[in-house]
């Protein structure tokens, strides 16, 4: 009979142990109260378990920009010839004649129209105009012309040697193109020697049909 108390009273005791476990368990479970637990995570502000927005910086989107269309170089203006000469038309003795003004050094002449060359050459001897002298001291003018086969055009430079220089011969026959004489340096035509001593020009034109009758020589000279 002692036994089977004594057997009793630890069933009871047991009961009791396990039902104060049981009592803590719940307090841990329902109210946190209880031991803490291995590995458990310290308490946040913010639950790691919901979605946590993480700032997204916006990512500069390439505009497409209408390209202007290229303004196209200017181009270089264009640069007018030099003026070589001018040419003035003049009358003297009723008859027309064409005096041509140097711009540049070196102005060369060809000939305008096919023919075939004339040289005669001039000297001013004692106030008068002789052709076919020969005065060493004095200044030759030479007389160049194209004799084509209706006009004579003719040229009348200044001195020989000093002033104009020859590019063809007595007799030579010439196409247009071909070098007549060129100015080698300052001088006036001799018209400024046997007629008037004011004219300014360095060469004097003058163009006749074979008949002797005048015509325009500014047709062959557009002053440039």
């Amino acid at each position: 009979m002692k036994r089977v108390v004594v057997r009793l009273a630890a069933v009871t005791l047991a009961c009791l142990i396990t039902a104060g476990v049981l009592a803590g368990g719940g307090r841990l479970i329902v109210f946190g109260t209880g031991l803490p637990v291995a590995g458990a995570r310290p308490a946040s502000s913010e639950d790691p378990s919901l979605p946590v927005a993480i700032p997204v910086q916006a990512t500069p989107q390439a505009v497409a920009v209408a390209a202007s269309p290229a303004q196209p170089a200017a181009a270089p203006a264009e640069t007018a010839p030099a003026v070589r000469y001018s040419a003035t038309p003049f009358r003297s003795g009723g008859r027309g004649y064409l005096g041509i003004t140097s711009r540049a050094p070196g102005l060369s002449f060809a000939a305008p129209i096919p023919g075939t060359i004339e040289i005669r050459l001039y000297q001013f001897i004692e106030g008068e105009v002789r052709v076919g002298s020969n005065v060493p001291s004095l200044p030759f003018f030479p007389y160049v012309t194209i004799v084509s086969a209706d006009a004579r055009l003719t040229y009348r430079p200044g001195a020989l040697g000093s002033v104009a220089e020859l590019s063809v011969a007595d007799g030579r026959v010439v196409v247009v193109g071909d070098p007549l004489f060129r100015l080698v340096d300052a001088g006036r035509s001799s018209w400024a020697t046997f007629y008037d001593a004011r004219a300014p020009y360095d060469v004097v034109v003058s163009l006749q049909t074979l008949g002797g009758r005048d015509l325009d020589p500014a047709v062959y000279f557009g002053g440039s």
